[in-house]
């Protein structure tokens, strides 16, 4: 009687299912997961969690006190992790495959003629051609700033 071959389990973590023959992931947690936080979230799971980045899924910045999602094995962007640019004496980080960054010519340019500015969000253009996040605010055509969803006119009378 040959000796039979001990079936490996999921990696996910508190999962104890069989995993499949090609993957470290049972069948339910194989392939491109979705984040499962509450509000719905449309990205992907990272690694072993099961959450995107943004609701702590993924490796962790490594310095105490910090929450980041980590740019590398160990640090997030702010505590040096992550590719930097390639300009000397310049210390941001790189983005868009590029070996620079935004103030250097790296990341996505907006398509307007003649402009040379970074494209905002997911569109194709910079702020002062159309881009960016638009406040929530009904009726308001402004950029919105940060995670507050508004624009800076709309930030200043909620305060009040």
């Amino acid at each position: 009687d040959p000796a039979k071959k001990k079936k490996k389990s999921c990696k996910m973590e508190g999962c104890g299912e069989v995993a499949d023959k090609r993957s470290p992931y049972c069948t339910q947690h194989r392939g491109q997961r979705k984040c499962e936080h509450s509000e719905g979230c449309n990205k992907f799971a990272q690694s072993k969690t099961r959450f995107c980045i943004k609701h702590g899924g993924g490796r962790r910045c490594t310095i105490p006190g910090c929450f980041k999602g980590a740019r590398d094995k160990h640090f997030c962007g702010a505590h040096g992790g992550g590719k930097r640019c390639s300009v000397e004496a310049c210390q941001k980080l790189s983005v868009g495959g590029d070996d620079v960054c935004t103030a250097h010519g790296g990341g996505k340019r907006c398509q307007a003629d003649g402009c040379g500015k970074c494209a905002q969000s997911s569109s194709n253009f910079c702020v002062r051609h159309g881009g960016g996040r638009k406040c929530r605010i009904d009726g308001c055509s402004k950029v919105a700033r940060g995670k507050s969803g508004v624009c800076m006119s709309h930030a200043t009378t909620m305060k009040e």
